[in-house]
């Protein structure tokens, strides 16, 4: 599988893009790793690289699809959820097996000024649309986005493993693991798959963050034609595997020019 590798360099968080834009939305729940049985909750944190800077509380205005699947069946979380609480979710007695998280989050709107638009598209690898812009005529132009997140997390119960980690839940822009991580172990690569609205993102800027301790290493990615990456696990923790596509905004996209799709992974590495 062709693969392009890169480290990615810490310098560009110091180009100044706004604060707002930059955020990343990501599940984490107490434990990646349960007892059959056994109460763990699940946070969603808004933040940079894994470094939480404010939990969100589940807003159901602003959350269009929240559910959990299992080898045993599909749950429907949304009539769970209360507003403003947090965790935004509180499980108990599962069963031995693997388990998926997913959590769609309708749009938001943001405008930044041309300098923090450009900035922002260049640390997420979305030159593409600076060179679009340039072709529209509009490099000196504000950027109005529209954004959505899709945000998933797998959660290993027992000692039994099941193909759940591989679900497609039907997300506008989902991560795909085509491998079991909790079959991983330290050096090993993930295997990964992006698809946007159900077809394969190829050659698309992708990002994984681990967080050890107070350690945090980022690598950057390049997906091949079928969308595809191997992500090294390089160390045991928290692990995030993220990605970002934009595209111009149809006619009927008021308020915004562009709209962003925000998807996200997490998982353990003992």
């Amino acid at each position: 599988m062709a693969l392009r590798f890169f480290i990615f360099n810490l310098f560009i968080f110091f180009l100044g893009i706004s604060v707002s834009q930059a955020h990343e939305y990501w599940l984490e729940p107490e434990s990646f790793f349960l007892k059959p049985g056994g109460k763990s909750a699940i946070r969603m944190f808004v933040g940079e690289r894994l470094k939480p800077e404010e939990e969100r509380p589940f807003q159901a205005s602003k959350t269009s699809l929240f559910k959990m699947y299992s080898a045993g069946g599909d749950f429907d979380l949304l009539g769970s959820g209360r507003e403003g609480q947090t965790p935004i979710f509180t499980f108990s007695s599962l069963k031995e097996g693997t388990f998926l998280l997913a959590l769609e989050r309708n749009w938001s709107y943001i405008t930044l000024s041309p300098t923090d638009f450009e900035n922002y598209l260049r640390e997420d690898g979305m030159e593409y649309i600076i060179t679009e812009r340039r072709k529209l005529g509009e490099t000196d132009k504000d950027g109005k986005e529209r954004y959505s997140r899709y945000l998933k997390s797998l959660i290993q119960v027992g000692a039994r493993r099941d193909r759940t980690f591989r679900r497609q839940v039907g997300l506008s822009l989902e991560i795909i693991p085509l491998e079991n991580p909790y079959a991983k172990k330290r050096g090993d690569q993930l295997k990964i798959q992006i698809l946007f609205r159900g077809t394969p993102l190829g050659n698309k800027t992708i990002f994984s963050d681990v967080r050890n301790g107070n350690d945090i290493e980022t690598n950057r990615y390049e997906t091949d034609s079928n969308g595809t990456a191997a992500v090294k696990l390089t160390t045991g923790g928290v692990w995030l595997i993220r990605v970002v596509h934009m595209e111009r905004c149809p006619v009927a996209c008021e308020g915004a020019d562009w709209q962003s799709f925000w998807a996200a992974v997490t998982f353990g590495l003992k």
